[in-house]
């Protein structure tokens, strides 16, 4: 029986542009060459930055620090996964704009390698300016979204182990100073929602 309201033909329609847009995406890495697929394989296909992988391969280096962009599960739950991950590019055009030789891990995570943990520290708070001031455009089907106050938590030590533990002590600093609430958007504001107009056919 079909839904009220739903035309079962709108749902083959979909399935077959998915298959579509899938056939198109395998004879596209089909059609690379080898230097092409790698730099694939070791890029972000949300943020455009290296990837785990690439950091992995990179080796050791004398700092490393790990980063987590605040609130990327309630920005998906209350605006949608596009909203979450143009926050995800923001930050990650920050983290390029201050110099980091960044990498996105998975999800909310960053990763960044450096020669000294105090330069990462100040390029970091670098970062963490530019975001809370920007400015995010996003425009979906349901009108233009313009919010700000993005921000990240992050620690840096001499291994990802150390990092970690950073990290994890400066979400609980950021938690007792009222800066972050776990689950919440504290701190992103939503400037503007233009909603789109119907088109009259």
């Amino acid at each position: 029986m079909e839904e009220a309201g739903k035309n079962w033909s709108d749902g083959v329609n979909t399935v077959n542009i998915e298959r579509r847009v899938a056939l198109d995406e395998r004879q596209r890495v089909a059609e690379m060459s080898p230097a092409e697929m790698r730099r694939l394989l070791l890029t972000s296909e949300v943020t455009g930055l290296p990837n785990r992988r690439a950091f992995g391969e990179a080796g050791t280096a004398p700092a490393v620090a790990m980063s987590d962009l605040d609130g990327l599960k309630a920005l998906n739950d209350r605006y949608g996964y596009e909203v979450g991950n143009d926050f995800l590019r923001s930050k990650a055009d920050a983290l390029r704009e201050v110099g980091l030789n960044a990498y996105h891990d998975k999800g909310d995570e960053f990763l960044c390698r450096g020669n000294d943990a105090n330069e990462l520290i100040a390029k970091l708070e670098c970062a963490r300016a530019i975001l809370r001031n920007r400015i995010v455009v996003v425009e979906g089907i349901n009108g233009i979204l313009r919010l700000t106050g993005g921000d990240f938590s992050y620690g840096v030590g001499n291994d990802l182990d150390e990092a970690e533990l950073r990290l994890k002590q400066h979400k609980t600093k950021r938690e007792t100073d009222g800066e972050l609430e776990r689950g919440k958007l504290r701190g992103i504001r939503l400037l503007h929602h233009a909603e789109r107009r119907a088109v009259m056919k």
